[in-house]
């Protein structure tokens, strides 16, 4: 007599309810069985641990996106990172349908985003970024102006550290070696668009930076365990200057519209945000702006300064010698309670 058992276990079918589950049962066995027999099977790190994927192009324009497909008992989710090829890819798009294949699009990473959290530690995402220029960046800074000359998307992972992200925090954006770097500050953060974590298949978070300036003071270059050097802004030594509630202190946070750039018609705009000891928003002070030109003669004539409105607004006139020259833009409200200062470059076009 024949054990039809046995049958069903090798095909992994044993304990199916019904017709159905015993022939997915028997496609996913076939399936798996099959799954090297193509040279689009790929051998990859899913967050860091080995496992293969059929790796497919999407189309010849969108050549940062790959078709993703997996075994059926070999899951991915929404926000894990794929090494492929010397790259890193994030998985942003997920069928939820698990039947049969695993299916998703990854995209390539071309972002190492660094910060530090409040125990001190520093923290590095890679993320898919667009260009977010052209659109709103979801804040209006004091109901005057629009804040945001140039403005990345990214996404990245839902986890315990990108979840926390919130508006105002500074990132460093730029080539490796740049000795002063480009500073973007998260305006926008969109959460549950692209969420599966309800069911255990992850998330992913979409975050809207725009640009900001340098701070000489409190921006710093860091050195990673792997030895790689990445800027952090805004950083803070743990070990050396412990925070303890008597430490907190009100400060004042500077943000520009733009570069200073030599020859332009157009004023750049300083906006001075002040926060309490609890990082509260004080809309209640008038700004005192102090504005530290570079020794150059007739810098007067060059630089116009125009205050309005509790905003500090800058133009530089066409004069070479101004070229790669430092501004220093502080602000306090006239009491040295609340202080800021940002150190800007002006640049040619």
């Amino acid at each position: 007599m024949l054990d039809f058992d046995y049958f069903y276990k090798i095909q992994g079918s044993y304990g199916m309810k019904n017709k159905r589950e015993k022939d997915l049962a028997k496609i996913n066995y076939e399936m798996s069985k099959h799954f090297e027999d193509t040279t689009d099977c790929k051998d990859v790190l899913i967050n860091g641990e080995p496992s293969q994927l059929i790796i497919v192009k999407d189309t010849d324009s969108n050549v940062y996106s790959k078709k993703i497909k997996s075994r059926h008992d070999d899951k991915f989710n929404l926000g894990d990172y794929v090494e492929w090829n010397n790259q890193h890819w994030i998985v942003l798009k997920l069928d939820p349908d698990e039947d049969t294949w695993n299916r998703g699009y990854m995209y390539l990473c071309d972002i190492l985003l660094c910060w530090q959290n409040k125990a001190g530690d520093i923290i590095s995402r890679w993320c898919y970024s667009e260009n977010y220029t052209k659109y709103t960046n979801g804040i209006k800074e004091n109901k005057v102006i629009d804040v945001g000359d140039n403005q990345y998307g990214l996404s990245l992972p839902v986890d315990n550290e990108t979840k926390v992200l919130k508006r105002n925090l500074r990132f460093a954006i730029d080539y490796e070696g740049a000795v002063v770097p480009d500073v973007y500050k998260l305006t926008n953060r969109k959460v549950l668009l692209n969420d599966y974590r309800y069911f255990n298949r992850g998330g992913i978070i979409n975050l809207t930076l725009s640009y900001n300036a340098f701070n000489d003071k409190t921006d710093k270059l860091v050195t990673l365990d792997n030895g790689q050097k990445v800027w952090i802004c805004d950083y803070f030594d743990m070990n050396n200057n412990p925070t303890t509630p008597e430490d907190k202190k009100t400060y004042a946070n500077i943000i520009s519209s733009g570069k200073l750039i030599i020859g332009s018609k157009e004023y750049i705009t300083f906006i001075a945000n002040f926060y309490d000891t609890d990082g509260n928003l004080n809309n209640t002070i008038t700004p005192v702006w102090e504005i530290i030109k570079p020794n150059i003669s007739n810098v007067d004539n060059d630089i116009s300064i125009v205050y309005e409105n509790g905003l500090c607004k800058i133009k530089v006139a066409e004069n070479y010698d101004l070229i790669d020259k430092d501004i220093i833009i502080k602000v306090s409200d006239g009491n040295d309670s609340y202080i800021g200062e940002i150190t800007m470059k002006m640049e040619m076009w």
